[in-house]
């Protein structure tokens, strides 16, 4: 163990996710705020990231261009001083690495915007969108708060436990929810969400495969967190790039090995 407790490996075990308080500092989490702001000014949007506009918000005339946006893509692939100074940090990876092993590669992050009056998302695991592109066990997501993310926000909800079965889910990725939509047949009233509230600097991890889902934006201020995801160096890829995904992995920490996920950054 580099940085987690027993402890607390013991809860992502058994939880599926784990909290983990002040991820960045307040230098850091500055840092960041400005680097994500400076993208999402950009019009037109840089080259190497992918805007997504809130369904809900999309015909509003009454609000600038940006709080429209749902979500930002690819952003450490737009940014070498972000990939550098958080997605490689070794603060990061060790944290990571507690979870997942010690071969680790980055694979893209999502930057959920959610403003004001901004719509949640469904009930859905990650893995189920991931695993058309890659497979293998080893997939986490670093959700970092760079604003306070409450219930009244819409902050992310998990049902611990749920990441020990995959189940299948509508991939329509045309639909307006993002990534292409929640699980059929599943009744999220027939499961025990717990909502995680996170400071602004905070982090959860989350599981590949466990449920979650958030809610709408209902206050008067954004919910702004960049969800870094890693997989383990030992998962395969099985498809071609996608729109959604559409970047190279990058090597983060360790081994590459023969038949392993070989799809690079040069």
């Amino acid at each position: 163990m580099k940085v987690l407790t027993v402890e607390e490996i013991g809860a992502w075990e058994r939880n599926g996710f784990l909290k983990v308080e002040n991820f960045v500092d307040a230098d850091e989490l500055a840092g960041i705020r400005r680097i994500m702001e400076d993208l999402v000014e950009q019009d037109p949007p840089d080259e190497n990231t992918l805007i997504d506009i809130d369904p809900v918000l999309a015909d509003r005339t009454d609000i600038p261009r940006t709080e429209k946006f749902r979500a930002l893509m690819h952003a450490a692939h737009a940014s070498r001083e972000l990939l550098e100074t958080y997605t490689l940090r070794p603060r990061s990876l060790d944290v990571v690495e507690d979870l997942l092993g010690p071969d680790i590669v980055y694979y893209t992050d999502q930057t959920f915007l959610k403003p004001p009056g901004g719509s949640g998302a469904p009930a859905h695991q990650d893995n189920a969108y991931w695993d058309v592109f890659w497979s293998g066990k080893g997939k986490l997501s670093v959700w970092l708060a760079l604003d306070d993310s409450t219930l009244e926000r819409g902050c992310t909800q998990f049902v611990p436990g749920s990441h020990r079965e995959v189940l299948q889910h509508d991939r329509d990725f045309s639909k307006d929810a993002l990534f292409g939509g929640a699980v059929p047949d599943l009744d999220p009233d027939q499961l025990d969400f717990e909502p995680v509230e996170l400071k602004a600097g905070d982090a959860c991890i989350h599981h590949g495969e466990v449920i979650h889902r958030s809610g709408p934006n209902e206050s008067d201020h954004s919910r702004r967190g960049l969800v870094t995801i890693y997989f383990s160096g030992r998962c395969t890829y099985t498809d071609q790039p996608s729109e959604w995904f559409p970047h190279r992995m990058i090597p983060a920490r360790g081994h590459v090995y023969p038949g392993c996920v070989g799809w690079y950054e040069d």
